[in-house]
């Protein structure tokens, strides 16, 4: 019965329907065990067919189990997909992409109220200086992005699968084509080869920004192009210890100042071509563009030593770009950070030294031959920049180092935005101590000096804050280029969104920023000019308040007047001849007095421009 039963129930699914079955069977059943007769038979047949109902009887049970175990697994796999679909919903929120994104967005609103804060400081000095850094910071970042989208095809395109010669021979072309392309970009944007085609030779004061926007951006192209070939040669032949790595900076001084004699030859050349002489404009394209190979020169050559520096720290030398590998990166002691940050220490001691030398043996060089002063100026001028350089390198990559040991993460996009927040908040914080130290005059007594130091370091901080904000912008511009392999090959779709970006912002920075820069500069070389803005600002303030009488405002408008003759020396020749032995006389309101003649001259400033104070009503 529980036989017929349990087959019937896996048949039907349903114990109930064999219920009748039972029923049935019940009454023969009994009828067959009552017969004692029969009991022989009854075991013969129970023989025969016991095998055949244990069969029958185990099929079913087998039946259901499989049966259960198929329900089992397809629940099974519907709870997996329902928890996937759920948890591709879900939103972690401290995922490394997360954090990355939020860092960024944070830390750009806080970079950019602190720029707000700096480029409008009561202190004229920290203004110029915080314009100085901006401006640095972008020409920088544009060059970097530039020229990391062009070596990235050529990478893909000519270099891959070429041997290690072929590998070194193109890096240094790509070297050679740069400094040829600021050769001419210069030539051009300078007016300097105008007279060769029948053009017009256009103002000086027209083409100086001109020009100095396209050095600057030319310069740091050419400079990474320097340390991306010098650094291949390094890569391959040079890599058997720190020593031998080192080797490559007397080989890339060597080989640059050969290179920069040929293209001095043909600019001379090129200069004299219509008339013999060299007019303004030539003059301004060899002096912009000996300006410019003084900053490739140290650009490149210090990245190189402090490649080697960090080989002899750590054990291993980088790769071509300065990266290390994920362990490697994130393996540094403190011991090994605070050795670097000693060696930045060090080359920024050492970047103050052409300086001083250069003051005080002043009159002993200006006894040499003309190309000999050429000569130690060029020399001197290098050496400055590869130790001012030298002091950024370490700076960045001392903490780099420090953050990758820290825990912090082991993405590569969330620390290169933490790295690049950390040095433009130590940058800018730089500028304040970088005034107190002009303030109390630490560079030196001279003027000339301490603006050559402070020149040079403001261009040590913009390296540091471009290009470390150009790296967190390349893993950006690598992740999209990577997204849309499928569309256009990464190579191309990376100089796309390169190219794209720098038009954007390299006009803004050349009409705005730098122009910015340059008339801060300028006031700070002119006292007359100077004193005239701050007095223009005065008479804004007198004209805005509703409370000053007309008659203050006309004294006022007097007394800028002639704060005007004196600042830009607006008599003319015949006009003071004229002049000559006459009284000067303030007539107002109190009487008649006689004041001293305005004076013609534009002397550079002296003075701070915190101690000017001169007012329309003193």
């Amino acid at each position: 019965h529980g036989t017929v039963l349990t087959y019937w129930s896996a048949q039907s699914r349903h114990s109930f329907a064999a219920l009748p079955f039972l029923f049935l069977l019940a009454p023969i059943s009994l009828t067959l065990l009552t017969m004692k007769t029969k009991v022989n038979i009854v075991r013969r047949m129970w023989s025969s067919l016991r095998f055949p109902l244990q069969v029958a009887a185990v099929a079913p049970l087998l039946s259901v189990i499989r049966a259960s175990a198929q329900e089992v697994a397809v629940q099974q796999q519907k709870q997996q997909q329902q928890q996937q679909e759920e948890a591709t919903n879900t939103v972690d929120p401290a995922n490394p992409v997360n954090a990355s994104i939020s860092v960024m967005l944070l830390g750009s609103i806080g970079f950019q109220m602190l720029l707000f804060y700096l480029v409008n400081w009561p202190d004229r000095d920290i203004r110029r200086y915080s314009w100085q850094v901006i401006s640095q910071t972008i020409s920088i970042f544009c060059a970097v992005l530039l020229f990391q989208a062009f070596n990235g095809i050529v990478e893909d395109y000519i270099i891959e699968g070429g041997s290690m010669l072929w590998e070194v021979g193109v890096d240094m072309m790509q070297l050679v084509f740069w400094l040829t392309a600021l050769q001419f970009v210069l030539a051009f944007t300078s007016g300097a080869i105008n007279d060769l085609w029948g053009g017009e030779a256009p103002a000086v004061e027209v083409v100086e920004l001109r020009v100095k926007s396209w050095a600057l951006l030319f310069s740091h192209l050419a400079g990474f192009a320097a340390i991306n070939g010098w650094g291949s040669l390094q890569q391959q032949m040079l890599n058997d210890s720190p020593l031998v790595a080192a080797a490559i900076v007397p080989i890339g001084w060597v080989g640059l100042l050969v290179m920069y004699k040929g293209y001095d030859i043909v600019r001379e050349s090129v200069s004299r071509m219509d008339d013999g002489e060299k007019d303004e404009l030539e003059t301004l394209w060899d002096e912009e563009t000996e300006e410019a190979e003084h900053d490739i020169a140290g650009l490149s050559l210090s990245f190189l030593m402090v490649q080697a520096l960090r080989f002899h720290i750590s054990g291993v030398l980088p790769d071509q770009e300065g990266i290390e590998d994920g362990h490697i990166a994130t393996s540094h002691s403190a011991w090994q950070c605070k050795i670097l940050f000693g060696c930045g220490l060090v080359s920024f001691v050492l970047s103050l030294m052409p300086l001083l030398l250069e003051s005080r043996f002043q009159a002993s060089i200006h006894d040499f031959e003309e190309s000999t002063q050429e000569l130690v100026a060029r020399v001197t001028e290098i050496w400055n920049n590869f130790f001012t350089f030298g002091n950024a390198w370490c700076l960045f990559y001392g903490t780099k180092w420090a953050l990758a040991s820290s825990d912090l993460s082991s993405e590569d996009a969330l620390l290169g935005v933490v790295l690049a927040l950390v040095l433009s908040a130590t940058s800018f914080l730089f500028i304040f101590l970088l005034d107190k130290m002009v303030d109390h005059h630490l560079l030196g007594e001279e003027s000339e000096v301490a603006d050559a130091a402070i020149e040079k370091l403001i261009t040590a901080l913009g390296v540091l804050v471009g290009f470390s904000w150009e790296q967190s912008f390349d893993v950006a511009v690598d992740v999209v280029a990577e997204s849309n392999e499928e569309r256009m090959p990464p190579a191309f779709s990376k100089m796309l969104m390169s190219v794209l970006l720098v038009l954007i912002v390299f006009p803004a920075w050349r009409l705005y920023i730098l122009r910015t820069e340059r008339d801060l500069a300028e006031d700070d070389l002119d006292e007359g000019r100077l004193k005239l803005k701050v007095l223009c600002e005065q008479q804004r303030d007198l004209l805005l308040n509703k409370e000053v009488e007309e008659r203050t405002l006309d004294l006022a408008h007097l007394r800028m007047k002639q704060y005007r003759r004196e600042a830009l020396g607006s008599h003319s020749t015949a006009h003071s001849a004229l002049c000559a032995g006459r009284k000067h006389l303030r007539v107002t309101v109190g009487g008649i007095a006689e004041v001293e003649a305005p004076v013609e001259s534009r002397k550079r400033a002296t003075t701070r421009h915190s101690e000017i104070t001169q007012s329309l009503l003193g």
